[in-house]
């Protein structure tokens, strides 16, 4: 894989650098995405899905292998697509690094508490709901109701949990911080009320005890999160929330 070397000393891989310079690719739109890549229709203009496709080509990953053999590639990749960025690294180090640094990024806020009991009875739940049986027609353009609150209930912990450590940082005076704070509430508030309706569908018109309880849940998580972050509903993702030409 042809690379070079930044002043930083970070390694630049240079496909990634060709792919950046694509006028069609939209700044930042895989930062708060919800990373359901096989649903959404900007993988074209998306510097994240184009870069790890091309990692996989370089490493000939078929369909049915992972992007990533091993934890190591998998942070190589992060670094030499946040380098192209310009996006530093910090609390991948710091992760990394473990101990005292790593315990900086968890939280001990109530509203992680709620999403991750929501994550473990969403578990329990669903154990209990037989998804619907696959057709033989064509993939549909979007998710049916089970997978949908599949794919968000743990994510919904891990981005409210980034939210507020992000917020965290802030308030002791890393301003930097701020749009991440409200870019992952933000993904979050959108992920809550995808997976609210698909609940809803999932309960049908007689009710489902269960899965109400999930949606109040739910309900609890956003009013919280409009209380923590108050200016993450006014976020704006280009290409996701408002088009870009």
């Amino acid at each position: 894989m042809h690379e070079t070397h930044s002043s930083s000393g970070v390694s630049v891989n240079l496909r990634f650098l060709e792919i950046a310079r694509d006028p069609r690719i939209i700044p930042g739109v895989h930062h708060y995405c919800d990373e359901w890549c096989d649903y959404c229709a900007l993988t074209a203009r998306c510097l994240g899905f184009r870069c790890m496709k091309e990692h996989r080509r370089a490493h000939g990953r078929g369909a049915a292998d992972p992007t990533f053999i091993t934890m190591e590639e998998a942070v190589q990749f992060t670094r030499e697509l946040s380098a192209i960025e310009g996006v530093p690294t910090d609390e991948l180090d710091m992760l990394l690094a473990g101990g005292q640094a790593a315990s900086s990024l968890q939280t001990t806020h109530p509203l992680a508490g709620l999403a991750w009991e929501y994550a473990v009875r969403v578990a329990e739940v669903l154990r209990t709901v037989s998804p619907p049986v696959p057709g033989r027609g064509p993939v549909p353009t979007q998710p049916p109701p089970h997978e949908v609150v599949l794919w968000f209930h743990v994510r919904i912990y891990f981005k409210i949990t980034r939210a507020l450590v992000a917020k965290a940082n802030t308030e002791q005076g890393r301003l930097d911080r701020r749009e991440d704070a409200n870019g992952c509430a933000k993904l979050t508030l959108v992920a809550v009320e995808r997976s609210r309706a698909a609940l809803l569908a999932l309960a049908g018109p007689t009710g489902e005890g269960s899965i109400h309880s999930l949606v109040a849940l739910l309900d609890d998580m956003e009013r919280s999160i409009d209380e923590q972050f108050p200016e993450a509903r006014r976020f704006v993702r280009l290409g996701l929330d408002v088009p870009v030409a």
